[in-house]
């Protein structure tokens, strides 16, 4: 059972990544149309598999940590008879690398396995391409040859005099050294100036150069980065006070009090877990809150595009269409402006007052109730382009007119909005509501309905990808915590004997073991929610997307609590573990 737990997330992991490159083969042999289509689908599978690997490194970090603390008296004994620290590690290092080599293995075995399930839905089974498959393989070897290194060295300068003494004692240490101290605060310090640098730059040029905004992305992901590894640093010294605080209500019953003494027993354990979780709930919380807040700024500009049920093009007559049963039948015309001397754009006279909903729109500066005869409205993008905003006078075609207002996302059917006694000419189309079958004969009609549908199918099927794929790399951390949770229980088979012994029932019992292992999930879900929301914040910043900030209280929410439930279930098979041990057994255990 002990070596077995340090293949599970390896195999899930990798299982993953193979399974990513037979779904690409599915659709290049069934959907060979649409397979260009799902370039940008399969570079998103593509980052989130990599997320998946490194969460598995460091659930495989921490679970090599606890197996090898499991089994301290059998190293010490190993060194009281002669072996070196250096032959100690390098033999669990190879343990650990075999373990992952058959955990690959296992895991793409499995996915070609459910490859082969893919005719029951109507699609051709995809082949077996190797090479994928042997760099699965190998690259899952490499990862956990690198996991287990730290945990191997640490056992491995385990002293003899260790075998005298109980695994209980273990890794029960919250301080940290100077060093470590030094460098996380060093981290800490590096992520929170680089995270005040890309939100004041961000924010304050509106007008950006060339290549500014991958750059902006770059010292962002380093930052989080860094964010991460200061919380993997500090993680031993940060989970007692996280602890105490989360733990006040807890501590209102016996049980509640025994679980937060039981994670804080082994600080180090605790955190390891922690982070990992962490990483997985800020990565799904970044990524609802930027779509939430993408999803904010797509319904004002498809609102900006798609302002009614139908637009009607070419040479229009209003009475036709409104006996066909049309309503809001709102003609406009066109013109070309060019602003400032620099920018060339279409300008409309849509009178945005008779739109039947502007609930979407968003005015930045100004006020649509405003616009009249030599003014004009802007979209936010036109405005930071030119550095003008409401109340700024422009010059468009030689006239000199007055900036009325700036629109999130852009003004309806072109880039600027014009008053009507400044375009002349006839109608050259209008916005209607009603079904597209009531249109006349003889007129040009397109669906802008279907095309809003359309766009926000999209977008919610890609964000539905994404964190359908983070919670997979969920799984793996869960994994992670009912590992630990096994361990925690073998470890404290005499503590656990000795609670039964003074009057802990067997459902008492196991329900402390579940309370600890959901405290994993509460605490790396707080950790989450610390990390994932600024740095949503900082995406979209450097992303230069001009809308605030918008989180999704509600799902947050959920993620939260679905997070507490799994964790709390991983640890319900090791708390019939330790309810089914005899009082009588545990305490002549020599764990």
């Amino acid at each position: 059972m002990r070596k077995f737990l340090p293949v599970l997330s390896i195999m899930i992991a990798a299982f993953f990544a193979y399974a990513t490159v037979l779904a690409k083969d599915i659709t290049e042999r069934s959907l060979a149309v649409k397979a260009a289509k799902l370039v940008e689908v399969f570079a998103l599978l593509g980052a989130f598999v990599t997320v998946a690997m490194i969460v598995a490194a460091l659930v495989s970090t921490s679970t090599f940590r606890i197996v090898f603390a499991q089994r301290m008296r059998e190293l010490a004994l190993l060194r009281a008879v002669g072996a070196s620290r250096a032959r100690l590690a390098r033999g669990l290092v190879v343990e650990g690398a075999f373990t992952g080599l058959l955990a690959s293995v296992a895991g793409v075995a499995l996915a070609v396995g459910a490859g082969q399930l893919v005719p029951l839905a109507g699609l051709e089974a995809p082949g077996f391409p190797l090479t994928p498959a042997l760099i699965v393989v190998f690259g899952s070897f490499v990862l956990t040859t690198l996991a287990v290194l730290a945990p191997a060295w640490s056992a491995a300068k385990v002293s003899p005099l260790e075998a005298l003494r109980t695994s209980a004692v273990q890794d029960t240490k919250s301080r940290i050294g100077g060093l470590r101290w030094t460098l996380g605060v060093l981290m800490a310090s590096g992520a929170g100036v680089l995270l005040v640098n890309v939100a004041v730059e961000g924010l304050a040029t509106k007008q950006r150069p060339s290549g500014m905004t991958e750059d902006l992305l770059l010292r962002t992901t380093i930052s989080g980065a860094l964010a991460f590894g200061a919380l993997i640093t500090l993680g031993p010294a940060l989970i007692s006070p996280v602890l105490r605080l989360i733990g006040i209500p807890l501590r209102r019953s016996t049980i509640g009090s025994l679980a937060v003494s039981g994670v804080g027993g082994a600080p180090r354990r605790a955190a390891s877990v922690t982070a990992v979780v962490a990483l997985g709930v800020s990565l799904i919380i970044a990524t609802l809150t930027g779509a939430n807040t993408l999803q904010g700024l797509g319904k004002a500009e498809m609102a900006s595009a798609c302002p009614a049920d139908l637009e009607i093009t070419g040479p229009v007559d209003v009475r036709a269409l409104q006996a066909a049963g049309l309503t809001n039948v709102l003609p406009y015309r066109r013109k070309e402006i060019t602003v400032n001397g620099r920018l060339t754009m279409q300008g409309t006279d849509l009178d945005m007052t008779r739109l039947r909903d502007l609930s979407d729109f968003r005015v930045d500066t100004g006020a649509l109730g405003d616009m009249g005869p030599r003014k004009i409205a802007l979209s936010t993008y036109t405005a930071a382009r030119l550095g003008v905003a409401a109340g700024t006078q422009v010059d468009v075609n030689g006239v000199q007119m007055i900036v009325a207002a700036t629109v999130f996302g852009g003004v309806p059917l072109g880039s600027a909005l014009l008053h009507a006694s400044d375009v002349e000419g006839e109608p050259v189309g209008a916005l209607a509501n009603g079904a597209r079958e009531r249109v006349p004969a003889g007129f040009e009609v397109e669906s802008l309905t279907d095309r809003r549908l359309a766009q926000e199918n999209w977008f919610t099927t890609l964000v539905a990808i994404a964190v359908g794929l983070l919670f997979l790399t969920m799984l793996i951390a869960v994994v992670g915590v009912g590992s630990t949770t096994a361990l925690s229980v073998l470890e404290r088979t005499r503590e656990s004997g000795l609670l039964r012994a003074i009057g802990l029932t067997r459902k008492e019992l196991g329900r402390l073991v579940t309370t600890e292992a959901g405290l994993y999930g509460i605490v790396g879900a707080l950790a989450g929610f610390a990390i994932g929301i600024p740095y949503a914040w900082l995406a979209i910043i450097s992303l230069g997307v001009e809308w605030p900030l918008q989180v999704p209280v509600l799902p947050v929410g959920v993620v939260v609590l679905v997070l507490a439930a799994l964790t709390a279930g991983a640890g319900l098979l090791p708390a019939r573990r330790a309810a089914r041990v005899s009082p009588v057994a545990a305490l002549h255990s020599i764990q």
